[in-house]
């Protein structure tokens, strides 16, 4: 009686497996950016967005640390502030929570402004990657963009630094005013290339 045994060679179950693919980071729409007659519409990609809540009773703690370390201070409802050296920005549209905006492309924003803010008592959340952020600009952005939004974007109402929440086209939408002609437009990321087809039929109809 004859016994017969195979044997595998070791080196290959030994080896590491070698994936074939490379995860590669774009952003929403891959840095879209048209230029119209007195409008440019470009998307936002040099910036993060870092959610801040402040559990009760620590708000005035927190915005303590904030003032001490950035010269920040919590901003009314619907309006923003700027730090010390206008590099961060805060949004307040919740009673117990801002958004930080700011100029940071790392994959660590949420660590990233913990350390700025040096506010242990607040929970940070990075949202960078679940919004599409685009920017409207030029002597015309408010013509075009009063076609889909409901909200008064006259200057007296809604004034420099002023952000708010709105629907526009039938998509949830942020609004936050930057500039004297310009506003960023936040949407849920998966929304993104529709906001910016409803801003370009909005060109077309309005230049």
């Amino acid at each position: 009686m004859f016994t017969c045994l195979i044997i595998f060679p070791l080196t290959k179950l030994q080896e590491k497996p070698v994936s074939d693919y490379t995860i590669v980071k774009e952003s929403p729409l891959g840095g879209v950016e048209h230029e119209f007659d007195g409008v440019t519409v470009s998307e936002v990609v040099d910036q993060s967005l870092v959610m801040v809540a402040m559990p009760n009773g620590k708000a005035d703690e927190i915005e303590a640390a904030m003032s001490k370390s950035c010269g920040l201070s919590v901003p009314a409802m619907g309006q923003s502030t700027q730090s010390s050296d206008s590099s961060v920005t805060l949004w307040r549209l919740q009673k117990s929570q801002v958004l930080a905006y700011y100029a940071y492309e790392g994959d660590d924003a949420e660590a990233n402004i913990a350390a700025r803010f040096n506010a242990p008592s607040a929970y940070y959340t990075d949202q960078s990657d679940t919004w599409a952020m685009i920017r409207v600009s030029g002597e015309r952005s408010r013509d075009v963009l009063e076609r889909i939004c409901p909200i008064d974007l006259d200057p007296s109402v809604f004034t420099l630094g002023s952000v708010s929440r709105t629907i526009m086209e039938h998509i949830g939408t942020i609004i936050y005013r930057d500039g004297d002609d310009s506003y960023v437009l936040l949407t849920m990321r998966s929304f993104g290339r529709s906001m910016s087809h409803a801003i370009e039929v909005s060109v077309e109809n309005v230049l």
